[in-house]
């Protein structure tokens, strides 16, 4: 699929979204948002994978705690 950015007057948007929801979403899918939005839905979406694929790194709340007080203790000198 090829992803097409349009900046359509709020007057019409209306109109125009309804037309685009006409489609199936198989052939068209409407993406709202903008360049941050797509970087982070990247991100997220490998973060996902990782958690599919078994690679991500969990951490407890006193592991984190536990992590955060040496890192502090650390960089307090």
């Amino acid at each position: 699929m090829t992803t097409l950015k349009l900046k359509v007057s709020d007057k019409i948007l209306g109109k125009v979204i309804w037309l685009l929801n006409q489609f199936n979403t198989a052939e068209l899918e409407i993406i709202e948002g903008n360049e941050a939005f797509q970087k982070n839905q990247a991100y997220l979406k490998g973060e996902l994978s990782r958690v599919d694929e078994g690679k991500a790194k969990y951490y407890s709340i006193n592991g984190v705690d536990e992590l955060l007080s040496k890192t502090i203790a650390k960089n307090e000198d």
